[in-house]
């Protein structure tokens, strides 16, 4: 385990003890991403564990922020793989060249609150909470299938480019992968392979453009 990120088990532990049972206490070590889950507390919440991978807000993150002096982000909801929807904050762990190595996770499950919620404003049909609308714009997904996490963040990339693979140029194929890799997404097992699938490649053609993005 990365030296930065274990100094934070005592801190989760104590943040478990106050918190209770309804928040889910999470430390990725983020130099293996697919094994990133490093300690869980109530990890019924989502039913991850020990040895799952990261998500795909972490991968959003090391690619538009990991560069920045930006330490947490607070109250974004998130998504368990049962469709719970949680309240979510997360505090990004830097070595000593700033660079991030790992995260704190905290998501809370207001299931039970939302319902009580539901029913008092039923009784108020002309009261709207800004907070319960929100809970419909997911920002992170807590997916324990690595795999699965793989193939959304890639098609979620490619999307954006709105051109067919067999119809893409070299420029286009170049900025995808450059996306892709900016992401890390390609630190996680097999994902050459997926990408090499998605973009109509052979994997050693990906591994030349990687290789061609990484010296310029």
């Amino acid at each position: 385990m990365n030296p930065y990120v274990k100094k934070y088990i005592p801190i989760a532990n104590f943040l478990g003890e106050v918190l209770g049972e309804n928040t889910e206490i999470i430390i990725h070590d983020l130099t293996n991403y697919d094994n990133s889950i490093v300690h869980i507390i109530n990890g019924h919440i989502s039913n991850r564990k020990i040895g799952d991978p990261i998500t795909d807000l972490v991968l959003d993150f090391i690619a538009t922020e990991s560069k920045g002096n930006k330490q947490f982000i607070c109250n974004y909801n998130s998504k368990t793989i049962e469709g719970r929807l949680l309240y979510s904050s997360t505090f990004f762990i830097r070595d000593d060249k700033n660079e991030i190595v790992g995260a704190l996770c905290l998501n809370s499950d207001y299931h039970e609150v939302k319902k009580s919620l539901s029913f008092i404003t039923s009784l108020l049909p002309n009261y709207v909470d800004d907070k319960i609308l929100s809970l419909n714009n997911i920002k992170e997904n807590l997916n324990t299938n690595p795999h699965e996490t793989t193939l959304s963040k890639i098609d979620a990339i490619i999307d954006q480019f709105d051109v067919l693979p067999k119809r893409m140029t070299t420029k286009e194929k170049t900025e995808i992968i450059k996306a892709i890799n900016d992401c890390g997404i390609f630190n996680i097992r097999g994902a050459v392979q997926e990408v090499a699938d998605k973009l109509q490649m052979s994997e050693p053609s990906v591994y030349r453009y990687i290789k061609k993005i990484k010296k310029n």
